[in-house]
Order: C-alpha cells, then structure tokens, then sequence
C-alpha cells in the first residue's frame, strides 16, 4: 500500500533525524544540534540555487550596518562565518554549485551571460592581474584583507552567472522586479523613520541623513525611474508603487548625497525622453538640453541663502565657487592628483589591490590610501589599464543591453525595468565620478551583479527574430 510505505520512509526519516541529532548533542552539545540543521540547509539551497540568489538579494538590500530604532541591525551578514567567508560568499557559492549540479544531473546547460561575458572575462582577467601585483608589491596586502577585496569584484563577475542561470522565464524576470521594487519602496519609509528618529549614525553638516550609505540610494533611484517609465508609458503598476515612490524621492532628497541628487535629476529627465520614444534630431537637442540645466540647475541651486535649508546649504558645495569650500572636496582633489601621479608611475600594471597608493603631494585630511575616489582611476591603479578598460566595457555593455531589451522585450513590465536599470546604472557612473563602489563596496557589487544578471536573463528572453527596425536603441518608434 502506498500510505504505508509513505509512513515507513517518514519513520525512517525521523528515526535517522532523532540519532543524528542525539549523536550531535552527546559530541558538540548544543551546537551539535545546530550543524545537522545547516547541513540540511545547504542541501536545499543546492537544489535550488534561486534561493541563493533571493537571499542575497533581500538581505545586500536590507541589511544595514547599524540599528535603525526598533530595526536591528544586520552587520552580522557582512561578518565571517565559515574560516574567511561570509554569508554573501557562502550563498554565491552555493548557488553556483547549485547550477553546476544541475548539469551534472539534470544535463542542464549553464548559461552565460549573453553581451556581457566579455566584459565580465575582462573585468576577471584584470582582478587576476591586480592581485598578482599586489602580492608581488614592495607593501603587499594581507591575505585575508586580499581576499576580501577580491570577492567583492567576485560579485560583479559570479552574480551575473548566477542570476542567469536562475532567472529563465519572462515571469521571473518579472517576479525579479517586483520584488526589487517592494524592496525600494520599503527603503523610503524605512529611510525617514530614520531621519525622524535621528538614528542610524547618518550625520552630514550637522543634519541627520535617511541614508549615507550608496546601495537605499540607488534602490529608491530605480523605483522612482522605474514609475517614471511606467507612467510615461502608461503601463499599469500596483498602487503601494505610486506610493512607494514618492515617499523613495523624499528619502533620497533627505540622503544629502550630492552626487545621487545630480545622477538623479539627469537620469529622470532621460528616462522621460527616452520612455516617449521620441526619436530624430530633437531627442538629441532636448538630451543636450537637459544635460545643460542640469549642469546649471546644480551651478545655482545654492544661489539663495543658505541658512534656509540644510538641502541648500549642502547644495552649495556642488557649485562651481562652493566647490573646494570644505576639507572633504580639497582631499578629494589632493587625493586625485596623488593617484594620478602613482598611475604615471606604473602605467601599465598600476599598483596591485589593496596596495596603498604613495604621497606625492600634501592631502588635507587623512583617510585609507588603498582608495580613490574616481572609479575609472581607482580600476587603473588597482589593476592597470585592463581595469579602466573592463570597468567602462561592464557598465557600457550593461546599457546597451538594457537598451535593447527595452526596445525588444514584448512584455511591458520588463521593458520599463530595463529602462530603470539603464538609469540606475548611468546613475552609479555619474556618482563614481565622485565615489567608487562598485568592485569595493560589497553591498554595491551585489547589487550590481544582480542588476547586471537581470539584463542577461532578459537577453535570453527576447524573441528569436525581432521585427526589422529602422532605428534601434531608445530611438526605436
């Protein structure tokens, strides 16, 4: 009878369950009750590497370093917890030997990611360059400071093989989105409780922040692109995300970050364009239109007093006569012209990961030398030319691609999320003008990977013969 042989393998199971459990308690007390477990965990994440993936999705997004009033903090994710991994580490490793499984036993082909493999196999190659010269440096890094350093370019390189891999089907290219929306439009809300409380150790000019940190930022960025579009193209949307925007605009606002206000502002006024599908000479003139006013919005928003408002006041430093006005700017520019004195010095393999750059010149404030603020100039001197190069090849690569899933895709939701990923990543390059994250923050290269593997999944979505087009691109009709 088959509810007897069910029955039979459900005592079986217990049975086994019950002497593993007792054996690992008479050995390692109570932590031995906890390895079974995590052992059978790790077996489930094998058989299904998308929950690898949404795991670190969910928590790279919400999982802050400190406590925000009732909301714990989740430092403990970006903590070792297995010799030198962490929890990021284990999770991408596991999702990759998850796909790796299910070739071997499934004949399951894995795949890559489409248009950005080169630029991914470029970005790999200089990470190797970069670390074999550091290790060969005059001041060689740690090891574990190393390896650190290098799982965080890992995630821009593996996330993106991951999410292809388990994002095959137009419903979870839209699953992907919702949940990264529901995602931002908890970051607004969340990022004003914030302010409000004065938590969350986010203090710019004597004014409490929604968010310092880069990743809620560029969250709430896609959200608001991502309605924009939608509205623009009239695609119908969930009522949480026409409020979850809003409120996603006003924490970004009250981030006090220079650089997301003016990636903000540029890349809203093109997803605007760019979503009317206007195309011609006049896209081009109202784009360089847009570019102007916002080069001269940014120029005279601190025009007026600057007492009035802690926004106008931090705006000011963006202006051309503010610029400098305060020690963090003259660092930022010392800092420049020292690390383009160290690249003209080793051009050509620049000076290793983790290596500090040399002094050359006064710096007004002291800060870690294994930094630079560029992100086109930090690639260089950490990993040579090749880096500079993978860098701009990943994120140009990645518009392109966006762009013509926009164009391509038959399903709205998915164009409109191409759309708000060409804007956020345009977004992270302008605010790497004055920052460098992605490859160094780890929080960034998650989502990055994440956003770059969603384009690739999307890639492999579009519809064998696309329609013949005159244009392509956003200037598609």
């Amino acid at each position: 009878m088959p509810e007897f042989g069910v029955a039979v393998a459900v005592l079986a199971a217990g049975l086994v369950t019950g002497l593993i459990l007792y054996k690992g308690l008479s050995f390692a007390g109570p932590k031995g009750l906890v390895a079974p477990a995590l052992a059978l965990l790790c077996l489930i994440l094998l058989r299904f590497p998308g929950i690898c993936f949404a795991l670190m999705l969910v928590m790279a997004v919400m999982a802050e370093a400190d406590p925000i009033g009732a909301i714990p903090s989740g430092e403990p994710f970006y903590n070792q917890v297995l010799s030198s991994l962490t929890p990021p580490d284990l999770l991408l490793l596991l999702g990759l030997a998850g796909v790796a499984l299910r070739f071997v036993t499934e004949d399951e082909r894995p795949q890559l990611p489409g248009p950005l493999t080169i630029p991914l196999i470029l970005l790999g190659l200089a990470g190797i360059a970069g670390v074999v010269t550091a290790k060969t440096s005059a001041t060689p890094p740690e090891i574990g400071d190393l390896f650190h350093r290098t799982m965080y370019l890992v995630y821009v390189i593996a996330v993106p093989l991951l999410a292809v891999n388990v994002m095959r089907t137009t419903r979870s290219l839209r699953l992907f989105a919702g949940v990264a929306a529901a995602l931002a439009a908890l970051k607004g809300p969340i990022g004003l409780y914030a302010q409000a409380i004065g938590g969350a150790n986010n203090e710019v000019e004597n004014e409490t922040a929604t968010y310092l940190s880069p990743v809620p930022n560029l969250m709430m960025l896609t959200l608001i692109l991502g309605t924009i579009a939608g509205l623009v193209r009239k695609v119908k949307l969930p009522v949480w995300v026409y409020v979850g925007a809003p409120l996603a605009a006003l924490a970004l606002t009250l981030s006090y970050r220079r650089s997301f206000w003016i990636a903000a502002i540029f890349t809203i006024v093109l997803v605007i364009i760019f979503a009317s599908r206007r195309r011609g000479r006049a896209v081009f003139a109202i784009a360089g239109v847009a570019l102007a006013l916002t080069l001269i919005g940014t120029a005279t928003i601190g025009s007026s007093d600057p007492s009035a408002s802690p926004i106008t006041e931090r705006a000011k430093t963006i202006t051309p006569g503010g610029l400098g006005s305060n020690r963090g700017d003259r660092y930022r520019m010392d800092e420049r012209a020292n690390v383009i004195e160290n690249i003209e010095k080793s051009p050509l393999t620049g000076i290793g990961l983790g290596v500090p750059w040399a002094v050359h010149q006064p710096l007004a404030e002291d800060h870690d030398r294994r930094y630079a603020h560029v992100a086109v100039l930090w690639y260089w001197l950490a990993f040579g030319p090749l880096g500079a190069l993978a860098y701009i090849a990943v994120m140009a690569t990645g518009m392109w691609t966006a762009s013509r899933i926009w164009s391509r895709h038959p399903d709205p939701i998915v164009q409109i999320s191409a759309l708000a990923i060409f804007g956020a990543i345009l977004g992270l390059v302008i605010v790497e003008l004055t920052a460098t994250f992605s490859g160094v923050e780890p929080r960034v290269s998650l989502i990055l990977g994440a956003g770059l593997g969603w384009l690739a999944a999307a890639w492999r979505d579009l519809p064998a013969k696309p329609k013949p087009r005159t244009v392509s691109g956003f200037l598609a009709p």
